[in-house]
């Protein structure tokens, strides 16, 4: 049996537990996803939550989404956003409660995963506004959930006897976080064009011949947010998925000065997302 099938086995016995999504972000999800549910249910359930409920307003008037006039309550910001945008909104604030551990010897480690998922998050809703068919609030969704799988892998890592060190904690987590995230989104219900993200992101040699998606906005997004910390993977110029973005015909010196130019969106969108 191989450590993935092993993990795999763990996780079907009750031995290791999947994350879970929080209570707020089911709820809104399911709403959504029922037709006979409308936007003021949907505006009263994050309603109770006064703190999402702020955030939610807070980024709808950030240059991301911004609009002619400035938006103060809940109701106007999902008017606004729309029940898809509002229901990925949702889901990428509530997620830092799973990156907030009662285990204290795996707070660190969590809180770089959040924080590098939050500058990804927030590169892909930048590169999405400037690419033509794809969505802010998707591809944010995708950039912050792109490393779940380190979630249940961290835990694993930590029940471990002896336990292991920081070369083997870095190879656990580069050879399976992917495939644990595509199983970690997929038992939460995320549409494909999201849940495979985890796997796409990791692939750094196959993204080419096939169509444009949210894999290759967060691959790119990856690339961005690791330049100045050692980033060990290709170039960005190597990258067949930063080649179908339309930013890539103006060269990667202009890739980089576009997102200089939007440093400012970009840890706005951080700081939102961060709480």
């Amino acid at each position: 049996m191989d450590l993935l099938d092993q993990i795999m086995e763990d996780i079907r016995a009750g031995r290791l537990k999947l994350p879970m999504l929080p209570d707020v972000a089911l709820k809104v999800r399911a709403a959504v996803q029922d037709p006979d549910r409308s936007l003021n249910e949907v505006a009263r359930i994050i309603q109770l939550d006064p703190a999402l409920s702020a955030r939610l307003v807070q980024v709808v008037n950030s240059p991301l989404y911004r609009g002619n006039r400035t938006i103060d309550s809940c109701h106007a910001a999902i008017t606004r956003l729309g029940l898809r945008a509002t229901r990925n909104l949702v889901t990428s604030f509530t997620l830092r409660r799973l990156f907030q551990p009662r285990d204290q010897r795996l707070a660190e480690r969590l809180r770089r995963t959040w924080q590098h998922s939050c500058k990804v998050a927030a590169v892909s809703g930048v590169l999405a506004r400037i690419t033509p068919g794809m969505d802010p609030d998707r591809a944010m969704l995708a950039g912050l959930v792109h490393d779940i799988g380190e979630l249940p892998l961290i835990q694993y890592a930590e029940q471990q006897q002896p336990p292991l060190d920081a070369d083997g904690m870095r190879g656990l987590l580069e050879r399976l976080r992917g495939a644990l995230g595509v199983f970690v989104l997929k038992s939460w219900r995320f549409e494909p064009g999201v849940a495979e993200v985890p796997r796409q992101v990791e692939d750094w040699a196959g993204r080419d011949g096939v169509p444009l998606d949210y894999g290759d906005i967060v691959q790119v997004a990856h690339v961005h947010a690791r330049f100045g910390e050692g980033h060990e993977g290709p170039a960005l110029t190597e990258l067949a998925s930063f080649r179908k973005l339309p930013l890539s015909r103006l060269g990667p010196d202009a890739s980089l000065e576009l997102l200089r130019e939007s440093q400012q969106e970009i840890r706005e969108m951080v700081a939102i997302l961060s709480g």
